[in-house]
């Protein structure tokens, strides 16, 4: 489970990277980028939300499908919430390049005890055009 967790930080640093100020083409890229809104967050589900038993962190799978025409790379934020719905941590997972009508299987993972059952909740989406 740490690998996996530090696998995810991993590939949220490269994609973070890619999409920053290191690229000559990085006007194109934010042309390119598609709404992280509303509509990208359609495209996620949360398909399973516990609290691991070796680590006592709550983690999330995710499902995300990709229903636009482009092939796209997904950033989804989880909120993982006490039973009074208080944010206790949160995670991130990615996915992509991920093909049109495609779908990915990701995790996100928590890094704090939250002393019993937990929610999960996507905050965010953000969803870019592949290069």
């Amino acid at each position: 489970m740490r690998i996996r967790a530090i696998v995810t930080a991993c590939l949220v640093a490269a994609l973070a990277l890619s999409a920053t100020g290191c690229d000559p083409d990085e006007d194109d890229r934010a042309r390119n980028a598609q709404d992280a809104g509303p509509a990208a967050v359609g495209d996620v589900e949360v398909t399973s939300c516990k609290v691991d038993d070796e680590l006592q962190w709550p983690s999330a799978t995710v499902r995300i499908t990709n229903h636009t025409a482009t092939t796209s790379n997904y950033v989804v934020q989880i909120a993982f919430e006490d039973h009074a719905g208080r944010q206790v941590t949160e995670g991130v997972a990615a996915a992509g390049p991920l093909p049109p009508g495609q779908d990915a299987l990701e995790h996100a993972q928590g890094t704090a005890d939250p002393h019993g059952p937990v929610s999960c909740r996507v905050t965010d989406v953000a969803r870019y055009a592949s290069p």
